[in-house]
């Protein structure tokens, strides 16, 4: 007869590690994981809300997103990776009768990272195919001159200010008037 052999697997005790916000936002918490060891979460993406960590109520229809990459004391540190518009909003800001230019582009920072820039550029009327193209040649000739010369910690504070945007619709303005400027997507890469 054959005998069945058991082995008994050891549970290991869970516990919960705090996540911590990159330096931008002043370090506080976001979250917590429930993991056996706090190594585990390493590599990790936390989303929250951008009206939770700045506070601002306008700031609500923006998703950031965090990565793990340090662990000390069984607390976990991030960094900002990527900040985004929610689908609702983008829907709210395209009108009739106007002009939605999108645009997505890659672009070189200071510190040697590469920081993809998606903004959409809504013109105050409709306007002809030579001045649209126009505008995105100034857009993305702008972006590069502007985002080589800052680190990409800077773009991402930049972006979540709102000062991008508004740096961007000044020098757009001598091409055609822009009404609105919003920055679709920012994603920070290594």
């Amino acid at each position: 007869m054959v005998t069945k052999t058991t082995t008994v697997q050891e549970k290991k005790k869970k516990k919960w590690v705090p996540i911590f916000a990159s330096a931008e936002f002043g370090n506080q918490e976001i979250g917590e994981t429930y993991i056996e060891e706090a190594e585990q979460a390493m590599g990790r993406t936390v989303e929250s809300n951008l009206m939770m960590l700045t506070k601002d109520p306008k700031k609500q229809n923006f998703n950031v997103y965090f990565q793990v990459t340090s662990v000390k004391n069984g607390q976990a540190f991030t960094t900002l990776r990527e900040y985004q518009i929610q689908v609702a909003q983008l829907k709210r800001i395209t009108k009739k009768s106007k002009n939605k230019l999108d645009d997505s582009f890659i672009y070189d920072t200071k510190d040697g990272k590469k920081v993809t820039i998606k903004p959409i550029l809504i013109t105050k009327t409709l306007t002809y195919k030579t001045s649209l193209q126009l505008l995105r040649k100034t857009n993305r000739e702008f972006l590069k001159e502007h985002i080589k010369n800052v680190t990409g910690s800077q773009v991402m504070r930049e972006v979540i200010d709102g000062t991008l945007q508004r740096e961007i619709k000044i020098a757009l303005k001598k091409v055609t008037p822009v009404i609105n400027c919003t920055i679709k997507s920012a994603i920070l890469k290594d």
